[in-house]
């Protein structure tokens, strides 16, 4: 298998090019009953092109190198460079094909193929090279068809001899195919000449078909000699796959094979990583849990690219192109798929969009070409070629195309996608995977160069880290990776344990053993079903599972002599757990006794009771009596007589209370009196507040007449106080308004500002968050595109091709588009670039970035314009005394007189005693500057403050900078201060004509 199915590639000189799966099959005793082999995805391209630097299937080089002269001449066999489908790549001699070629039949035979069909096999071979050298030319006539070039008539009949069939026929069945008319007699047929490309295609496809229908047969040859002898009852399977691969080109065969490794990647992480830790969940450990990544993004992704391929297969003109562009256009935001032209390798830059693409694996980024895809994925020949082969002389061949049926005649190859059958194949081996128990074996390369003494540290990290097995470690340091049954462990000692110690729980026995051996607590953990140990101790538990008998004596001697201490110690336990007990009983019965004094001391409460609620009831009447004398005292009409009821009421509660202090009244009897004496005092209770009621209507009457006289007074002087405060009003309204007008411009420039400061900020907010966005976005890249220059410069270092480094990357994907330094554009620039760029995403930059720049002029054209606003209103005036000469002119219209404007306001001086006491503070505005001021403190005496006679201990600030136009409610009038003023002693008050406004 190894001749037929191994090759020399880049990074192996002896390269599996098919997966296998094996499996040796058991009898119930354990004794090999058999074994059977399963093939997945041999790689057919090889078989008619390799790149320069490796070679074809080794079986082809062995066969050239090591068959004798007369062997040759039998299957006509020639030179390595006579064939071009060996000349492509590079043959080498540490191979030591010569040697192995004899060990090759030996193997044939062995597994029981006569020396004829072994010959026939060679045979097939040679005709498969033969094949590789047959070229096509257009024919010339007028039906556009090809034929067999001059120079390839020799290897036709080479060919046609190896196979044992008719190189006329070969020939026809290779430049045309056999069609089937529609109208005419079923079964009319006639054949259609192929063009040169599709005569090379059909020679391809049967060098391909044939070489694989032979490994096929040889697979089931090795099969056959493996029968199962017996029914089996197990087996063990080993499955050797082609790892991830990645090369200069990567086409459809590579594609599957990292498909199949996605796929194997998933079941380890679900094996290894998510099954243990449900484990754990289960058995109740309390691990921490361990993040892992997941590739089912990645799996998907290539399964919707295998059903666009086969989809693509049925169209009448299917083309890789448009395939490539359908799958681009069905994910284009998905993070796993990019175009080619992002590569990291300067050789992939080159391509277009529609001849390949690229799929973040998770092991790295790996650029596929879909060139030939469509043939790669079909796995039939045209119905002639395939009867061709039935009717071959040679019995092997014709055994090879057995499966075929009657003669099928259609206008196309029928599509039988490999893509499909490779993943239903896959799918079944999961499913055994899945069903049996499986451990892993990876394979790190520890360089580049097949090296036996380097080791390259950082690729093979980066291996490991990309296999999952960094976060396997992890996931071990911190679980318990060993483990065994409770039951699993008692039953090892059981036949040897002592008849006091059989009967122990397997639990509570392995806990003693445990201790017995002085195994930490921190090494181990207990499960429900399970014991688990930390990393690191197999050594505890070797010991634990040796089972020989001196072993097993002295663990169960400990176990026994841990026990025995047990006991002593819980002896120990008892005896003070007694003497602990024997104080509770004394305390018991104290506390006995204290129940029963509460007993008694209930029963006398509960005899004793009626009489203590009787006294309790007319201790309250007596507090209503009291009530009722206070009502009686402020009846004006008829006190005494009311008086003399309530005081006959207190002396019947007075006998009636030492009547139940004595016990003459029976206790039965005791509620009915109650009652009676709670209706008397009710009744009297009535009676006195009717009394009161009536005496309060006489006495509303008379104040209502009295009420009435003063109404009319008071109507006289409200009419003309209401005069006096309807001017006052006035006054206050007009005041007001003005104060209203200016704190609402005040305002509107306010909420203008805090509008701008808020669009500002959340301008901000935004672009602080795109920022975030953009550095998470792009830390995630970083770590993806680590991988592919690692991915790279492997690549680059196998094929002597040149990495692109990141800054050049950004720079042939931007073009001659400054993208990043457009802030530095001109405003022409930008606006050419809106109206004349088809580049979607330039256009749309440089709209940002123009919108970016009118906002910024409008805010600062609004902000210059308000600050001049600011510097004409807030101009401070000058004193009269500096203010330079004013000259009016007799044109110019007179100036507004000042206003008088007074205000009130409290305050808190921090030297009072009482903090919530507050004074006043008054003032006297006449224009801008304070004309008077008055101070009125709680705990001394007022203070009155003239302008020009105490300017230093008076207000020095204008109207406006004080803030008391804004206060609403602190405005008063001028009489109310001047009444304050003259109450305080404050003298008259006159304004100067020379004084400063």
């Amino acid at each position: 298998m190894e001749a037929f199915g191994n090759a020399q590639t880049v990074r192996n000189k002896n390269s599996s090019r098919f997966g296998k799966f094996m499996q040796v099959h058991f009898n119930k005793t354990g004794e090999i009953v058999g074994g059977h082999i399963s093939t997945y995805l041999l790689e057919k391209s090889r078989i008619v092109h390799q790149s320069g630097t490796e070679r074809n299937y080794h079986i082809f080089y062995r066969l050239i190198a090591g068959a004798s002269e007369e062997m040759k001449k039998q299957i006509s066999l020639k030179s390595i460079g006579d064939y071009k489908c060996l000349a492509q790549g590079k043959s080498s001699s540490e191979m030591c094909d010569a040697e192995q070629f004899p060990t090759i039949s030996e193997a044939m035979e062995c597994i029981g193929i006569p020396s004829s069909d072994i010959l026939e096999i060679y045979k097939i071979v040679s005709g498969l090279m033969a094949f590789s050298n047959v070229e096509f030319v257009d024919s010339g006539d007028s039906r556009g068809g090809s034929k067999v070039s001059p120079e390839s008539m020799d290897w036709i009949e080479t060919a046609a001899s190896c196979l044992s069939l008719e190189a006329d026929d070969l020939r026809q069945s290779l430049t045309s195919r056999l069609m089937q008319t529609k109208n005419l007699k079923k079964g009319t047929t006639y054949m259609v000449p192929l063009k040169k490309k599709e005569a090379n295609h059909n020679r391809n496809g049967l060098c391909i078909s044939l070489y694989t229908r032979l490994f096929n047969h040889i697979v089931e040859q090795i099969n056959k000699s493996l029968p199962l002898t017996e029914k089996s009852n197990s087996y063990i399977g080993v499955l050797d796959i082609a790892g991830f691969e990645y090369f200069e080109l990567n086409s459809f065969e590579q594609f599957c094979i990292n498909y199949c490794n996605e796929k194997l990647q998933q079941f380890f992480n679900s094996r290894v990583i998510r099954e243990e830790q449900e484990l754990y969940k289960a058995e109740n450990l309390g691990v921490t849990e361990i993040q892992f990544s997941d590739n089912q993004d990645c799996i998907e992704l290539i399964e919707r690219g295998l059903i666009l391929l086969d989809e693509e297969a049925k169209l009448p003109q299917s083309d890789e192109k448009h395939f490539t562009r359908l799958l681009h256009d069905q994910n284009r935001r998905h993070f796993r798929l990019q175009v080619p032209r992002k590569s990291k390798l300067s050789s992939y830059r080159s391509m277009l969009d529609e001849e390949g693409f690229i799929v973040r694996h998770y092991a790295g980024a790996v650029c596929y070409n879909t060139e030939g895809w469509l043939d790669r994925n079909s796995d039939t020949l045209h119905s002639s070629l395939e009867q061709l082969m039935l009717t071959s002389d040679s019995g092997l061949v014709a055994l090879l195309y057995s499966d075929i049926d009657d003669v099928k005649v259609s206008k196309k190859m029928v599509h039988d996608s490999v893509g499909g059958k490779f993943k239903k194949q896959l799918n079944i081996l999961l499913e055994k995977l899945q069903s049996t128990a499986t451990s892993f074996i990876r394979c790190l390369k520890p360089n580049q160069h097949m090296s036996p003494t380097e080791f390259e540290g950082g690729k093979v990290l980066n291996q490991l880290t990309s296999l999952g097995m960094v976060t396997a470690l992890e996931l071990m340091q911190a679980g318990f990776p060993s483990r065994v049954a409770f039951q699993d462990l008692y039953d090892m000692y059981s036949s040897k344990l002592p008849a006091k110690l059989k009967s122990l729980h397997p639990r509570v026995f392995c806990s003693a053993l445990f201790r017995a051996i002085g195994m930490s607590p921190n090494d181990y953990r207990f499960g429900v079903t399970k014991i688990f140990f930390r990393p690191g101790k197999f050594a505890e538990v070797d010991l634990l599972l040796n089972s020989s008998t001196e072993h097993l004596k002295t663990m169960i001697y400990k176990v026994e002599k841990w026990v025995l201490c047990q006991r002593w110690r819980r002896m120990q336990f008892a005896i003070l757990a007694y003497n602990k007990w024997n104080k509770i009983a004394i305390w018991r019965i104290k506390a006995i006794v204290n129940i029963q004094k509460n007993a008694r001391m209930w029963s006398a409460r509960k005899h004793y009771q009626p009489r203590i609620k009787g006294v309790r009831a007319i201790r309250d009447s007596m507090t209503k009596i009291v009530v009722m004398i206070d009502i009686a005292q402020n009846i004006k009409y008829e006190r005494e007589l009311v008086l003399q009821e309530i005081e006959e009421m207190r002396g019947f509660l007075v006998s009636e209370m030492k009547q139940l202090k004595a016990g003459q009244v029976h206790t039965d009897l005791i509620t009915q009196k109650l009652e009676e004496i709670e209706d008397q005092v009710k009744r009297l209770l009535e009676k006195v507040r009717e009394t009161q009621d009536s005496d309060k209507l006489r006495q509303i009457q008379e104040d209502m007449e009295a009420e009435r006289k003063r109404n009319e007074e008071l109507e006289r002087l409200r009419r003309v106080e209401e005069d006096r405060l309807t001017e006052e009003r006035r006054i206050k309204r007009e005041l007001e308004e003005k104060r209203l007008r200016e704190l609402e411009e005040q305002m509107k420039q306010e909420e203008e500002e805090l509008k701008r400061q808020e669009a500002e900020k959340d301008r901000i907010d935004r672009e602080k968050k795109q920022r975030e966005e953009e550095e998470r976005e792009e830390a995630l890249k970083k770590e993806q595109e680590e991988r592919d220059r690692m991915i790279a410069l492997s690549i680059s270092e196998d094929n002597k091709a040149s990495v692109i480094k990141e800054e050049d990357a950004k720079k042939d994907t931007k073009g001659n588009l400054d993208r990043n330094n457009i802030k530095d554009w001109k405003y022409g620039e930008l606006r050419d670039c809106i109206n004349t760029s088809c580049d979607v995403e330039l256009l749309e930059i440089a709209r940002e970035e123009f919108h970016r720049r009118l906002k910024a002029y409008q805010g600062w054209k609004s902000k210059n314009i308000q600050k001049k606003k600011k510097k004409v209103e807030a101009k401070p005036d000058l004193p009269m005394s500096e203010a330079p000469p004013v000259t009016i002119s007799p044109s110019a219209k007179p100036t507004e007189p000042p206003q008088h404007r007074l205000f009130k306001v409290p305050f808190v001086y921090p030297s009072y005693r009482n903090p919530s006491v507050r004074g006043w503070w008054y003032a006297h505005f006449y224009g801008k500057w304070i004309a008077r001021q008055l101070e009125i403190h709680p705990e001394k005496a007022p203070l009155c403050f003239v302008a020009g006679k105490d300017d230093l201990k008076m207000c020095e600030l204008q109207l406006q900078e004080t803030g008391l136009t804004k206060r609403k409610g602190s405005e008063i009038t001028l009489k109310e201060f001047d009444d304050l003023w003259v109450c305080c002693g404050g003298g008259p008050y006159t304004v100067r004509a020379d004084r400063p406004q």
